[in-house]
């Protein structure tokens, strides 16, 4: 049985409220701390004081199929940064990733006949690793598109992202290298938060500078690259991994109210978005979809309100985007809509906002 570990930092409460009093807690597999106490001593940091910090049992750190809240993560590598004042320190992390640290997902990625076939497994079992990531592909003719959305719970208000942002993506360059046993690169790749440091950094990892700023996270692949055939394809072990990882997936699956979030946050810049535009893109009516959420003690217009507040501190606190185009992304008619809302909201300005995010990034 998976062994959960449960987050807590100072004042912080582990069942922060949401939807009427209820909880969002996304886990992920403490293998994604691999490396992590090495990384940390070598830049002479305690990784267990670390740890302690932030409610994560030093435990976690040799134990890969304990699971622990991925807000708890984010903090910790947030944190880490801080202490070592290694700007990358996520993404440092992810270089020696390989298919084994994602569990029976990366196994059955890497018995795959080809890599678009390992990267659609990835996807339809990324629960298995977290249940807070998936992942979206959108192909066009000679390349496509892969967004990778992550999903956090807890109080976003109290972390920065980036660090985990950077890990979760160089950790599938990382072991896509691994599946097709060659230095590939990804065509382009796009992160939500602003650029910081020396981004010379990121091209031993991605081949080039990311682009900064963006929508959402994502990759690019070539439609060659997801045609390539993978040195380690063996049907029958293909056909007994997936066994192995169709047990593992969580019993239940993601609830209906996430699948729903995803939806809104994919379209919440077309502005005006309603309860029956949502409902269409799911293929079905606005009652199932209404009924499907009130089963789960939640609302539309409470799904886009956490939605806007989720995204509003990516914008706002990690990214450099203006405000303007801010208030477009979240779906405002206008930037004094959005200004209004977000003092309502947080009780100070957007702008005033990122002041605070930038005066804590310079201590």
């Amino acid at each position: 049985m998976d062994r959960v570990i449960h987050f807590m930092v100072g004042g912080w409460e582990t069942a922060v409220r949401r939807f009427r009093g209820q909880s969002m807690v996304i886990f992920v597999r403490a293998s994604s701390l691999q490396g992590f106490a090495e990384l940390a001593r070598s830049f002479g940091v305690d990784p267990q004081a670390l740890c302690d910090a932030v409610g994560i049992p030093v435990s976690a750190l040799s134990d890969p199929d304990a699971r622990i809240r991925v807000d708890a993560l984010a903090s910790l590598l947030g944190l880490a940064a801080r202490r070592t004042g290694v700007d990358d320190f996520g993404l440092r992390l992810a270089k020696e990733r390989r298919p084994s640290t994602w569990g029976a997902m990366g196994l059955l990625m890497q018995q795959q006949k080809t890599f678009g076939d390992a990267l659609r497994a990835g996807a339809q079992f990324a629960a298995i690793h977290s249940d807070g990531i998936r992942a979206v592909f959108e192909p066009f003719e000679d390349e496509t598109i892969v967004w990778i959305d992550i999903e956090y719970g807890g109080d976003t208000s109290v972390f920065d992202r980036s660090q985990r942002t950077e890990l979760a993506l160089g950790s599938i360059v990382a072991i896509n290298r691994r599946l097709l046993q060659r230095e590939w690169q990804p065509a382009r790749v796009g992160f939500t938060h602003a650029p910081r440091g020396d981004l010379e950094r990121y091209k031993p990892h991605f081949g080039r500078i990311p682009l900064f700023d963006q929508d959402r996270n994502y990759f690019v692949v070539t439609t060659a690259d997801l045609a390539t055939p993978l040195a380690d394809h063996d049907p029958e072990a293909e056909r007994i991994t997936r066994l192995f990882a169709e047990q593992q997936l969580p019993a239940a699956g993601a609830p209906f109210s996430r699948a729903v979030a995803l939806t809104i946050s994919q379209r919440l810049g077309e502005g005006g978005l309603s309860a029956e535009a949502v409902a269409a893109s799911l293929e079905l009516d606005l009652r199932t979809l209404q009924r499907r959420l009130m089963a789960e003690g939640v609302s539309f217009s409470e799904l886009l309100s956490r939605v806007r507040v989720d995204l509003a501190k990516t914008y706002v606190e990690g990214s450099r985007r203006p405000l303007a185009e801010v208030a477009d992304l979240l779906g405002f008619s206008s930037l004094s809509a959005f200004s209004q809302w977000h003092s309502k909201t947080h009780g100070v300005s957007a702008a005033e906002r990122r002041a605070q995010a930038d005066r804590i990034d310079q201590r």
